[in-house]
């Protein structure tokens, strides 16, 4: 078959040819066109020039004595069977005449080359504590699974291995496109195309959150339209479209969710937009007895029964060093590798603001919650100040699907001091038992969190406790340096915003500090 131009053009054009492409690449496209039925004799030979014409000729005749040859091999080796026999089971042969194109008999058979999300599993597991905790201590969920208390105690999933996979690449893609100086199609162009096959399947299937102009009001809250998947990976919009598929927030996140000793217990609000949420809470209502005839209900005072409930979201920045030659090892460890370096990065502080946070530059903590009730110790730990710290709490709020997230917390010294409470003075018989490991008493876990001073511990029902995580996570990379270049590594700084509060200070009692140093 010789070439001309215009079959050329044609087959750029509607083959996905490179103008650039060698002969031979054209004449397979050609030939490839011709058997899947895109490219028609009739079209074959308008393209072919007057000169052309024979051999286009000797071209077709040899092609149809290809097919027929095909039809007549397929048609000899199948039998026949009888309508109540079982079919046949296809052949080496058949499935050799299938991957071709087909017989005759079935025209719109087309080969497909399998897509890189579909070489993962999709499979989620229920996602359960670890055995032990960060610091090796006997996790006292041992084996139970997380619950999202932002859905009445739902069992949260494990990721599976494509939003695994879907995570490293663009991770990967993200820290591409910071080492190029914030030009998104020279890090898309960076990223292999199993790498890329699976950003467009992020692009085109999963859900996003973010901004479109780059700044804090966020507007993507679902699944891209096709503007804003093209505005992701081309310069001409660059920094134009701030935007993260939610399953990286997700998976970002359990690392602390299965190791943190507080935030697991705390309703986590994914938040797609603004710097400050405004919302509102009521106080509760009143009603009474002795109505009679002729007497007039009385009406509730409404005076302060609706409050402000407004949290200002804060920024946190982590950052981690990474090899330069990890870069080339698959996404779905590279994904793996990432996640866990920030969520360990993340883990501390978050526990920690739950805690005690000031509220002014930080989410504000359970200790320094307005309205919480506050427990007077004196000057030593007895079985007494528990008990008042416990019931400081009314029964009211340990609601059953909240139960479970009601914690005494401290640190360890406060703890090993509640420990230490003798049967009596005569009785060295510990008051609580033996069992130092489980972090209990009361039948209430003792979390321990070293932000917290000596002299304040507090018992609350975290599920109460509202943890706004705002959507869309940026990344930021640099390889300048003495250490850096010296050590071949890459900074990546990841920057991510919360905002949290306690819901009401009656979730809480605390000791102030008046617990003994």
């Amino acid at each position: 078959m010789k070439l001309t131009e215009a079959m050329k053009k044609w087959l750029v054009e509607h083959c996905d040819v490179k103008a650039d492409a060698s002969d031979d690449e054209f004449r397979k496209a050609a030939g490839t066109a011709i058997a899947l039925g895109t490219l028609t004799m009739e079209k074959f030979a308008e393209l072919q020039s007057e000169k052309d014409d024979k051999e286009a000729n000797e071209f077709k005749d040899k092609l149809d004595q290809i097919v027929g040859g095909l039809g007549k091999l397929s048609e000899a080796v199948s039998t026949k069977t009888d309508t109540t026999e079982e079919p046949k089971k296809a052949t080496k042969l058949d499935k050799m005449v299938a991957e071709q194109g087909g017989t005759p008999e079935e025209p719109d058979r087309e080969v497909r080359v399998k897509g890189a999300w579909e070489q993962y599993s999709t499979t989620k597991s229920a996602l359960t504590f670890p055995s032990h905790d960060k610091k090796g201590r006997k996790h006292p969920f041992a084996g139970r699974p997380v619950m999202d208390y932002s859905q009445r105690g739902k069992p949260i999933d494990q990721p599976s291995d494509l939003d695994m996979a879907i995570c490293g690449a663009y991770a990967k893609f993200m820290i591409h496109t910071a080492r190029r100086g914030g030009s998104r199609m020279l890090g898309y162009q960076a990223l292999t195309d199993h790498e890329k096959g699976l950003l467009h399947h992020a692009l085109d299937t999963y859900e996003w959150g973010g901004s479109t102009d780059g700044g804090n009001e966020a507007d993507i809250r679902g699944k891209l339209s096709p503007s804003m998947r093209k505005d992701l990976i081309d310069d001409a919009t660059s920094g134009g479209v701030e935007a993260a598929p939610i399953v990286f927030d997700d998976q970002v996140i359990q690392t602390p969710l299965l190791h943190g000793e507080l935030f697991p217990l705390v309703n986590v609000v994914p938040l797609d937009r603004g710097r400050r949420v405004e919302g509102v809470e009521t106080a509760t209502v009143t009603g009474g007895w002795n109505g009679v005839d002729a007497t007039a209900i009385s009406l509730f005072n409404t005076a302060s029964y609706v409050s402000a409930f407004d949290t200002t979201v804060y920024r946190w920045e982590g950052a981690f060093r990474i090899g330069l030659d990890f870069l080339s090892d698959t996404p779905i460890d590279f994904g793996a590798h990432v996640t866990a370096q920030y969520g360990e990065r993340l883990l501390e502080d978050l526990d920690d603001v739950i805690a005690v946070g000031n509220g002014t530059t930080q989410p504000e903590g359970v200790q320094n919650k307005t309205g919480i009730t506050t427990v007077a110790w004196g000057g030593a730990t007895s079985l007494g100040n528990y008990e008042t710290l416990r019931f400081g709490v009314a029964k009211a709020e340990h609601r059953p699907n909240l139960m479970a997230t009601a914690v005494f917390c401290g640190t360890e010294t406060s703890y090993q001091r509640a420990r230490a409470l003798p049967v009596g003075a005569s009785d060295a018989r510990r008051l609580f038992g033996m069992d130092y490991d489980s972090y209990s008493i009361m039948e209430r876990p003792y979390k321990i969190n070293e932000s917290l001073a000596n002299t304040q511990i507090w018992y609350a029902i975290l599920a109460r406790y509202r943890m706004y995580r705002r959507r869309g996570l940026t990344i930021r990379t640099s390889t300048e340096g003495d250490t850096l270049i010296r050590n071949n590594e890459l900074l990546i700084a990841v920057t991510a915003r919360f905002g949290g509060q306690l819901e009401r200070g009656a979730a809480g009692a605390t000791t102030g500090t008046s617990a003994p140093a």
